[in-house]
C-alpha cells in the first residue's frame, strides 16, 4: 500500500514539473513577443519574432533603417550578451509545436505595436504558437494583446 502511494506522488510530482516547464516556456515566449512589440513601438522600427517549430528556435529581428523592409532587416541584438536575441527551446522537453500568424510562422510589429503575419499582411484571426503540452500563446489581431490560453 505504501509503495503505490508513494509511485501516485511521484507521478503527481512528474506532472507538476512538466506543467511548470510548460507555463515557463510560454511566460518566455509572451515576454520575447512583448519586447518584440515594444521596441517596435519605441524605435519606430518594424520588429518580427519567427519561429522555427523544427528547431525550437524563437528569434527576433528588426529593421534596419539605412535599409527599410524584411528584406534589410537584422538580428536584434541582446542587450546583456550583445549576441543575436532568440529563445531556444526544446532541452527541457518542451518544444515549439506550431505558430501560425496568417500564412506565416512569424509576426510583424509596426510602429503602433500593430500584429502583421510576417510579409506585413494584416492578421484575419488572432496569431497563436503552440508548445508541447498544449500550452498556447495567442497574439490579438485587433489590439496586439499577448496572452497565454
Amino acid at each position: 500500500m505504501a509503495v503505490s502511494v508513494l509511485a501516485g506522488m511521484a507521478v503527481g510530482s512528474l506532472d507538476g514539473i512538466a506543467s511548470a516547464r510548460e507555463n515557463v516556456a510560454a511566460t518566455r515566449i509572451r515576454t520575447t513577443l512583448r519586447h518584440a512589440q515594444e521596441w517596435a513601438m519605441g524605435s519606430s522600427n518594424a520588429t518580427w519574432v519567427s519561429f522555427d517549430t523544427g528547431s525550437d528556435l524563437v528569434s527576433l529581428y528588426v529593421e534596419d533603417p539605412a535599409n527599410p523592409g524584411k528584406a534589410g532587416r537584422v538580428t536584434l541584438a541582446d542587450p546583456l550578451t550583445r549576441g543575436p536575441m532568440t529563445l531556444q527551446l526544446g532541452t527541457d522537453g518542451v518544444g515549439l509545436e506550431s505558430a501560425a500568424f496568417g500564412a506565416t510562422a512569424e509576426v510583424q510589429f509596426d510602429s503602433l505595436g500593430t500584429p502583421h503575419d510576417g510579409n506585413g499582411t494584416n492578421l484575419a484571426s488572432d496569431g497563436t504558437v503552440s508548445i508541447t503540452g498544449g500550452t498556447t500563446v495567442r497574439v490579438s489581431r485587433e489590439t496586439g494583446l499577448v496572452s497565454v490560453d
